[in-house]
């Protein structure tokens, strides 16, 4: 509506931003990204010589993503939001997943050094990190979990290479 004094209203202005086949179209391709994610990881889990049962704990939770990425629907409130977060917490699985396959290759390499504390510190650290992707808590405490878990990694690679040196 424009009013002959002041111009077009503050509604009408709104109205004529709003498209909704764009917020349409910006939602499907944030969740085909996020799908896309998905299966990348699940490829490279398995793909990934880590032990059985973390390969099966990030595999459960890759399909947990999944599924409440296929319940996302774009007539709820604010969808591509939902889903933002969503492909947020598939990255910080998927920097868990490259972490704990870098702890296992390291431990691989610390096996012939005797009693190595920076071995069972890798392992402790790894099982903090399974513990945060098993109880869903993908954001935050997975976060701290990882950077601890790749700080140790990165202290046990200095070790491995004077032990291998």
């Amino acid at each position: 509506m424009i009013h002959p004094e002041t111009g077009p209203t503050r509604e009408s202005r709104l109205a004529a931003k709003h498209r909704p086949h764009r917020s349409e179209d910006r939602f499907f391709a944030a969740k085909t990204a996020a799908r896309h994610a998905c299966e990348e990881l699940t490829q490279s889990i398995r793909k990934s010589h880590i032990h059985d049962v973390m390969k099966s704990a990030l595999l459960m939770a890759v399909g947990r993503a999944e599924n409440r990425l296929q319940h996302i629907a774009p007539t709820s409130d604010h969808p591509g939001a939902e889903v933002k977060v969503l492909t947020k917490e598939i990255g910080h699985l998927q920097l868990a997943e490259s972490w704990i396959a870098a702890g296992d290759r390291v431990i691989t390499r610390l096996i012939s050094a005797p009693a190595s504390d920076a071995r069972s510190a890798v392992e402790e650290a790894q099982d903090r990190v399974i513990w945060c992707v098993k109880a869903d808590r993908w954001n935050g405490d997975l976060t701290v979990a990882v950077s601890s878990l790749q700080r140790v990694v990165q202290e046990a690679e200095v070790q491995a290479s004077r032990v291998a040196g």
